[in-house]
């Protein structure tokens, strides 16, 4: 079995394939466990505390009702790695995924696995979303999508801010350019 995406899903599906026993890899094209999160903006936490922010096996190391920072959680999930064994393989960006035989073909940058059952374990956060009409606005106007705000020192000083979206990273990132 390959699992697709070495986050929170993917690291939990492999733990749980390895207590049934069954022989698998987590594929992560990432350098590091944690790296997406990582790389996230400076001041987020998660949105649950640390009592829910835990995966099988392995509680969150914090007081229960303290929200996690984003590195605090990516250290997460590398010692929830560790600490299972977990067969992560880094530098894995699956370019392609198709029907084989009785299988599944995943290729990445020339490297080809062969599995029996593939279980896509990824977000679509790294693939941003952006309208069309974003390129017609005029070259003074700055646009950050979220994927590449990390501190409010990014937009210019003055003037006015639309932070486009209200799901949870578009609501935190407001709070914070609003303080």
């Amino acid at each position: 079995t390959v699992v697709v995406g070495g986050g929170q899903a993917g690291l939990s599906v492999g733990h749980h394939l390895q207590r049934l026993g069954v022989p698998f890899v987590v594929l992560d094209a990432e350098t590091r466990t944690g790296d997406v999160w990582r790389r996230r903006w400076d001041s987020l936490r998660l949105f649950t505390p640390a009592a829910y922010s835990a995966l099988d096996g392995m509680p969150f190391p914090a007081p229960p009702h303290h929200f996690p920072s984003k590195d605090e959680f990516a250290d997460y999930l590398e010692a929830y790695a560790a600490q299972f064994a977990l067969p992560v393989r880094h530098g894995w960006r699956v370019d392609r995924l198709s029907a084989a035989g009785d299988g599944f073909l995943v290729e990445s940058r020339g490297r080809r696995i062969e599995a029996r059952n593939v279980v896509v374990a990824m977000a679509n956060y790294q693939r941003p979303r952006v309208p069309g009409f974003a390129a017609d606005l005029a070259p003074d106007v700055v646009q950050l999508h979220s994927r590449d705000y990390r501190r409010p020192d990014q937009l210019p000083a003055d003037g006015v801010v639309l932070v486009v979206g209200a799901g949870n990273s578009g609501a935190e990132i407001a709070l914070e350019l609003a303080a």
